[in-house]
């Protein structure tokens, strides 16, 4: 390549960081101003705010199974956002939000765990992403803090650092249940490094909640949170229901007991957990991108209770799957799968945003359809050898 071609290329991917860079600033700075004039609106900071304010005073957090779902440390960690007027504490924590949702994909990125995604490549991923987690800034909804902590814990295990991998798992954790799962299967991987410290981070977090209140009070409210959480039966109501595995087959009219489908959530997590485990002697990247990928289409199809805003925990592994899969050379069907799966669930996002839809089966499969298709080009992709290069390989 000559010097002026190059430079010019230098100039067009320059322009194109700027452009992306901008797309994010632009994006946030709407949902900003839109809080500012109508900030009663698709807002939940509101939701997170009154249980900060309930923790500080001592009373109830959980009446019915609906409202405030997570656990009562995270109230607790909400307390901030009630000591300062509604509109500061709804920007303030979408500029949070997006923050650490970006700051930890870029690390990621750095990290070259997807080692065909080079630094010319990063703006691309941002830009594919962000359309994808617009909805979640939008109305503050934590998915997008949930995955980021989950991808900072693979990272910390990429890195050696087995306390913050430990902590990012456990906070994560107490936002919902279901990311505990990541540290699970870093626990089988890296047992010795893992095991205890996840034990001891998540006893720890959980005394932390008798120490920012009364202990009497924060018993009785775990008490409330997990009968909550137990009588949260989402399935009776279609408005409601999880769009998961278990809706893609109410398409066929196949209806499934509340055992059989939690026999079958546990079936899936054991074969993720198993794909994980025979590719231990993979490379170490190609072990956390599986972990990732694995995790994330587990967590949408088969979690206890998978909404239209959680399908963000899933924006992270198919675009970075997009770009890396770019620079593979993998087959053409297997490129139709997974640009098909990122339209169904773009197509989906708007969808639900613009035209509002009446819930019905069919509108609510079209998510886990986008994630079935996904997963579907995930695990040969993965399992294929010369898709993936060498990277270190440790595992003691």
């Amino acid at each position: 390549m000559s010097t002026e071609a190059a430079s010019a290329k230098g100039t067009t991917n320059v322009l194109f960081d700027r452009i992306v860079f901008a797309g994010w600033v632009v994006t946030v700075s709407a949902v900003s101003l839109r809080i500012l004039f109508a900030s009663s609106r698709n807002d939940l900071v509101a939701t997170y705010a009154d249980a900060g304010a309930r923790w500080l005073h001592g009373l109830p957090l959980y009446s019915t199974s609906s409202g405030f779902i997570y656990s009562p440390l995270i109230a607790g960690f909400f307390v901030p956002l009630s000591l300062v007027p509604h509109s500061v504490s709804a920007i303030l924590w979408r500029l949070l939000n997006a923050s650490v949702f970006a700051g930890a994909i870029f690390c990621w990125l750095k990290s070259g765990i997807h080692d065909r995604i080079s630094e010319g490549l990063f703006s691309l991923v941002f830009l594919l992403v962000l359309p994808l987690a617009i909805g979640n800034l939008n109305n503050g909804q934590v998915n997008p803090l949930i995955i980021a902590l989950l991808i900072f814990s693979i990272l910390a295990a990429y890195h050696d650092h087995w306390m913050l991998c430990a902590i990012c798992v456990g906070i994560a954790a107490y936002f919902k249940i279901y990311p505990l799962c990541v540290g699970l299967l870093l626990t089988l991987l890296y047992p010795r490094q893992l095991a205890w410290r996840l034990i001891i981070v998540i006893v720890l977090l959980g005394a932390l909640s008798f120490v920012l209140q009364r202990p009497s009070y924060v018993l009785e409210q775990y008490q409330r949170w997990i009968s909550s959480r137990a009588a949260d039966n989402r399935r009776r109501n279609m408005n409601i229901a999880p769009r998961d595995f278990a809706m893609l087959l109410q398409m066929f009219h196949v209806y499934l007991s509340a055992r059989v489908f939690l026999l079958l959530q546990v079936l899936a997590g054991g074969l993720v957990a198993i794909v994980c485990w025979l590719g231990r002697d993979w490379p170490e990247n190609r072990r956390l991108v599986c972990l990732l990928t694995l995790a994330s289409c587990w967590m949408l199809l088969f979690g206890p209770s998978t909404e239209s805003a959680t399908y963000v925990v899933l924006a992270p592994a198919i675009v970075l799957a997009m770009v890396q899969a770019s620079q593979q050379g993998v087959p053409l069907w297997m490129r139709f799968l997974l640009l098909a799966s990122f339209v169904v669930l773009l197509s989906a996002l708007i969808a639900n945003s613009f035209l509002h839809l009446k819930k019905g089966v069919h509108s609510m499969s079209v998510q886990p359809f986008g994630a079935l298709l996904f997963t579907i080009f995930a695990v040969p992709w993965l399992t294929t050898n010369r898709f993936w290069g060498g990277k270190r390989t440790r595992l003691s």
